[in-house]
């Protein structure tokens, strides 16, 4: 884990940033929907990117991160269009 300590924490950073984002603007569903997307897309790019890097990656490990990514996007839209 301490190896891959960069990795990790560029992708709490690039989370982190994006909820700061999201909370900004609050004011605006469509940007935060946008915002959602970006950061799942981001996510599945880590994924892809870190694991290339480890030289581990797999399909099955990319389709996790993206199921995971959509999964976070659906229930993110489903509540913004909620309120």
């Amino acid at each position: 884990m301490t190896k891959d300590l960069k990795h990790y924490l560029a992708l709490i950073a690039f989370l982190s940033i994006g909820l700061a984002l999201f909370l900004i603007f609050n004011y605006n569903r469509q940007i935060q929907m946008g915002i959602a997307l970006v950061m799942a897309a981001g996510y599945v790019a880590w994924g892809v990117i870190h694991h290339t890097i480890k030289k581990e990656l797999h399909p099955r490990i990319i389709l996790e991160y993206v199921l995971v990514s959509i999964l976070a996007s659906v229930v993110a839209i489903f509540l913004l269009r909620r309120t």
